[in-house]
């Protein structure tokens, strides 16, 4: 008997997909190998028609046309069944009762089971056989829409991946107002250095005019004294050292006002040109206060005129400081002012209640229909959406800053701005653990899912490996009728499970993390297909049973690196730490390097068997090109990977 013939009323508990309707998958999987298979045959029945005639197209076709009958009956009984699980769980699971209502409806839009009807008459005539064949192939194309309907993602993943896209925009939306509020926290922050800085060249330009009025009159008293110079005990030469000493004084302290900040990119361009300035004047200061110095010493000395020349030259550089801290002050005013601050906190204020009041809409559909959710800012499991409560008190904490900005007063607005950004902050905590508790779930899923359908492939290819092996102890000499129908069978079982392997890539693919358990999965599809095609070609030799042994070793190393995973994920011992599990593999980059290996164990063994294989009587080309073919490309393949981890420093 061959493995497809198990596959009747006692297998269909054995459902492929850990969802309710994944026996009605099940089943018209099964359909579609045996579909696969009749069209198969009846390629092979048109071929020999060809050859030796329409009139011996009749025998051939007679065993094919049964089997269609069959598969019509199965058909029958599947879309009864189908009917019967879309009652059981329209209360339960009304979106898996809709999708097997839309699998029934579009069943009869392509009309399936009239379309069998039509292909058995064909059979029966062997005139009809290119119809036949066309007819099939028509009905596995659409047999596979009706499947893409029962294998469309269930309710509860679409429901978590809507929440996912939420609270990604959540965040992205909670990351734009941090930095709004930060940089306004800064601006104000800056309005406050202005306004102090501001008041110091105010004070210093009112320093400068006191030594200016000082300065003019020491040197009106030396323009009276003139060519006959300052008496004897003229105070004059001593007030102008003084006053030197508090010029110094002055230019130090400008000076100081001028020094940047740790890091001058800190600074706006309306405090660097305002510091610059300031830096200048202190310059003019101080040689200001060296000229007043000198005109002392050049008194002291006797030497009048050539003091008077020096208190001119004090005159001019102090008045030149002046006009320098003048234009420091008009360029501080460049700064934006607390009215204009005031604004733009209200404006980041009103964007964050608006993501307050969408979070709450948001949370209001989806406790629809959900009992006991009934405050709109509840999720529908009756705790509050992640983050709703600390944008809320962030928002009134930028309104109580927008206040004081307007009342013009910065210095007030700053504690409430970094109590806004500390609540922004928390919100975007709580964000991110939600997602990570999201995606941890939708990942241990995946790998749930994963090992389930590795291990009914296992089975089912350990299955395969049985027979083929009973097979080829009889030998290919002694294949009867009998023996040819089980190969086509074991050659369609063996191509349904490279279609279950390519599905579990799609899994991987929309993972995009992982590197090699893709591509041995993909090897896995490959080598499934490579089997099916040398069962149905009656090869059931030590090449073909190598790589079939290689199937169940890899379905086994695939199991083995979700179940580490699995166990990775329960020894955490809860939810992962927030923002880890973005760039997360699906599987750990020990598992994908024990995969490595393994790849590489299975070429060399490849290789082995290829060479064995080759003194075989029954060796053929093929075994020479086509194998060690997609043997090089194997080997081509594993070196890429290596590359591929090693760029993405996974690999010393």
């Amino acid at each position: 008997m061959s493995s497809m013939s198990n596959h009747g009323t006692g297998m269909g508990d054995l459902c492929p997909l850990a969802r309710p309707y994944g026996l009605a998958t099940f089943r018209l999987s099964t359909l579609l190998s045996l579909r696969r298979a009749c069209a198969w045959g009846l390629i092979l029945a048109a071929s020999t028609a060809a050859q030796n005639g329409a009139d011996n197209a009749a025998e051939p076709l007679d065993p094919l046309a049964r089997k269609e009958t069959m598969i019509r009956d199965r058909f029958q009984r599947f879309e009864d069944r189908v009917f019967r699980l879309q009652e059981q769980l329209a209360e339960l699971e009304p979106e898996n009762a809709a999708r097997l209502a839309r699998a029934l409806e579009r069943a009869g839009e392509l009309a399936l089971a009239d379309t069998l009807e039509e292909i058995t008459r064909q059979l029966n005539d062997p005139s009809l056989l290119n119809q036949a064949i066309e007819t099939q192939g028509q009905w596995m194309r659409s047999a596979d829409q009706l499947l893409s309907i029962l294998l469309a993602r269930d309710g509860a993943n679409e429901q978590r991946q809507d929440e996912i896209e939420r609270l990604k925009k959540y965040k992205e939306k909670v990351n734009d107002l941090l930095d709004q509020e930060r940089d306004l926290r800064d601006a104000t922050a800056e309005s406050i250095q202005s306004g102090r800085m501001r008041q110091q060249l105010e004070q210093a330009i009112q320093r400068i005019d006191a030594l200016l009025q000082h300065q003019s009159s020491l040197s009106q008293q030396a323009q009276k004294a003139g060519a006959a110079g300052l008496p004897k005990k003229s105070t004059v030469p001593q007030e102008q050292q003084d006053l030197s000493r508090d010029a110094d004084q002055l230019a130090d302290d400008v000076e100081r006002l001028a020094q940047a900040q740790p890091d001058p990119t800190d600074d706006t361009e309306a405090l660097q040109s305002a510091r610059e300035q300031a830096q200048s004047a202190a310059q003019s200061i101080q040689s200001g206060a060296d000229a007043m110095s000198e005109a002392g010493k050049s008194m002291q000395q006797g030497n009048t005129p050539g003091g008077m020349q020096q208190q001119e030259k004090a005159e001019e550089d102090l008045k030149k400081a002046r006009e320098q801290l003048e234009a420091a002050i008009e360029a501080l005013t460049q700064q934006p002012s607390s009215e204009e601050l005031a604004k733009e906190q209200q404006e980041v204020a009103d964007q964050t209640g608006q993501l307050a009041d969408q979070m709450k809409q948001d949370a209001a559909q989806d406790s629809q229909g959900q009992p006991g959710s009934q405050d709109p800012s509840e999720s529908s499991d009756g705790s509050p959406s992640p983050g709703m409560q600390n944008i809320q008190q962030a928002q009134s904490k930028m309104q109580s800053a927008g206040k004081s900005l307007k009342q013009g007063d910065p210095e007030e607005a700053v504690p409430d701005e970094n109590q806004a950004i500390e609540q922004l902050e928390k919100a975007q905590e709580e964000l991110e653990k939600a997602l990570s508790d999201l995606r941890q779930e939708e990942r241990a899923e995946a790998l749930r899912d994963l090992e389930q359908r590795f291990r009914e492939m296992l089975s089912k290819q350990r299955a395969i490996n049985e027979s083929t092996i009973l097979l080829a102890e009889k030998g290919p000499d002694h294949f009867g009728r009998a023996e040819h129908l089980q190969l086509a069978d074991l050659a369609a079982d063996e191509r349904t499970l490279s279609q279950d392997a390519a599905t579990c890539l799609h899994i991987l693919d929309e993972d995009a993390t992982t590197i090699v358990y893709p591509r041995v999965l993909g090897q896995l599809s490959q080598d499934m297909a490579v089997v099916a095609g040398r069962l149905g070609a009656l090869r059931v030799g030590l090449l073909t049973q190598s790589i079939e042994q290689e199937i169940v070793e890899t379905l086994e190393q695939l199991i083995d690196a979700v179940q580490k995973m699995q166990q990775e994920n329960e020894q955490q011992g809860g939810p992962m730490s927030p923002g880890d599990d973005k760039d997360q593999p699906l599987l750990p980059t020990s598992a994908e390097l024990k995969l490595l290996r393994a790849s590489q164990a299975r070429i060399n063994g490849r290789t082995t068997a290829i060479a064995r294989a080759a003194e075989e009587l029954t060796s053929s080309a093929e075994t020479s090109t086509e194998a060690l073919t997609t043997l090089a490309q194997r080997q081509e393949e594993c070196a890429a990977i290596a590359s591929e981890m090693r760029e993405r420093n996974l690999l010393p």
